[in-house]
């Protein structure tokens, strides 16, 4: 594939991203703030017909807003009006708009009338701007959303995070708080550049919104950290929806993704529950914060929700390691040095003399921390890259052929 072409695919994709998370986030922003949409207001003031489907909607949003028409002036003033006064408010503004299409003999608009009666007729507001919610909404978007993925920001994550725990604290319902990160992301996005990355936060970012309930807030806390907030969600709930997370990542397809010791982009979870964990907003990012660096620092592509139960092992530190490398085949084939780039508990990069191909099977001897002083684990090279001025780089995924190579990998911290 071509240059140009790979780039338009991307540019693409970030198109289509950016659109999925800006109507979801619309979307709530509008239900947040009381919103009703454009096509309510057109059959409350009749500027659309009356069919049974729609008086049927009309009905049934008057049945479960107790503010409706303080909704209805607020979508077209972006004022909050009492709802006994706005309901008279609209009761009267229909029968301007009514006057003032009699006497021009076409219907002008709840909006044209609107504004006409709160500015000339009634003089309540010396300044008024009629927009529609939508336009209103996406000037505000601005402000709550990051401009790079579409989710909320990290000053949204805050404020809603404190809001969220105050209902909590009311209704005595539990609360819970996922902090995610994305494992190997610097390696990523040195090795494939800026534009690539930009392109694996947005699609991660599109996961994560798409695998949580439709209330539960996703925001970018920072680089490639994220949040979730799920309300009246409980540990138990939240483990399951972390590990279905950390699932939908790892199947997940990324542009050239096997350069990394796994051979694919991951996430680390750490999950913290209100009132348990922490009985504050503080307390709570405090904690899942924690049980993140314990995913993280427990092998990465995890989900941990207490940091003490991600350091039930006796751990071996990758910093400690050396590798070698032998070619598959006879257990006493001579081993070539190799210099350990990077390592993970499901892959490493080696800097090598003589690389073997992608798709070659190896050996890497793996010594300093093990039970077993060496551990010898079967491979498979997935990438090479040269270099400049030293060994070039070789990209395995391990194949562990046993229940003790898994458990030995298992206890790898990578720092």
């Amino acid at each position: 594939m071509s240059k140009k072409r790979k780039t338009g695919q991307d540019a693409e994709r970030q198109r289509l991203l950016a659109a999925e998370a800006a109507a979801e986030v619309t979307e709530i922003l509008r239900e947040e703030r009381g919103e009703v949409t454009d096509e309510l207001i057109e059959i409350a003031a009749r500027d659309a017909e009356r069919t049974p489907e729609k008086q049927e909607l009309l009905d049934r949003e008057r049945a479960k807003r107790d503010s409706f028409y303080s909704d209805l002036l607020f979508s077209l003033t972006n004022i909050r009006y009492a709802e006994h006064e706005a309901r008279l408010l609209w009761v009267n503004l229909l029968a301007h708009k009514t006057e003032m299409s009699d006497r021009l003999g076409r219907n002008v608009g709840v909006r044209v009338a609107a504004l006409d009666y709160f500015k000339n007729i009634v003089g309540m507001l010396d300044e008024v701007r009629i927009v529609g919610g939508a336009d209103f909404i996406e000037t505000e978007l601005l402000a709550v959303t990051d401009g790079l993925t579409g989710l909320f920001n990290h000053r949204y994550f805050q404020d809603r995070l404190e809001r969220t725990l105050v209902r909590a604290a009311e209704t005595r319902q539990p609360v819970s708080l996922l902090m995610i990160d994305i494992d190997y992301f610097k390696q990523y996005n040195d090795l494939n550049g800026h534009i690539a990355g930009d392109v694996a936060l947005r699609e991660m970012a599109a996961i994560l919104r798409r695998s949580v309930k439709r209330d539960d807030v996703v925001a970018r806390y920072g680089g490639e950290e994220f949040a979730v907030v799920m309300a009246s969600t409980g540990r138990e709930a939240a483990r399951g929806a972390a590990e279905r997370l950390r699932t939908e990542a790892e199947k997940a397809e990324f542009p050239n993704e096997q350069v990394l010791p796994g051979g694919n982009l991951t996430i680390s979870v750490g999950l913290a529950t209100f009132p348990d964990d922490a009985a504050d907003r503080a307390g709570l990012i405090e904690r899942a914060d924690a049980a993140l660096y314990s995913a993280k620092h427990g092998g990465r592509n995890r989900v941990c929700w207490r940091p003490e139960e991600c350091r039930t092992v006796e751990r071996v530190n990758a910093t400690d390691l050396r590798a070698a490398w032998r070619p598959a085949g006879p257990d006493d084939g001579v081993l070539l040095p190799a210099r350990l780039r990077d390592v993970s508990s499901r892959g490493a990069a080696l800097g090598v003399e003589n690389p073997p191909p992608p798709g070659s099977r190896l050996v890497v001897a793996l010594t300093g921390g093990f039970r077993g002083k060496r551990l010898d684990v079967p491979a498979l090279v997935i990438w090479c890259q040269e270099v400049p001025g030293s060994w070039p780089l070789v990209g395995v995924v391990f194949e562990p052929d046993g229940p003790e190579v898994r458990a030995e990998l298992a206890r790898l911290t990578v720092r």
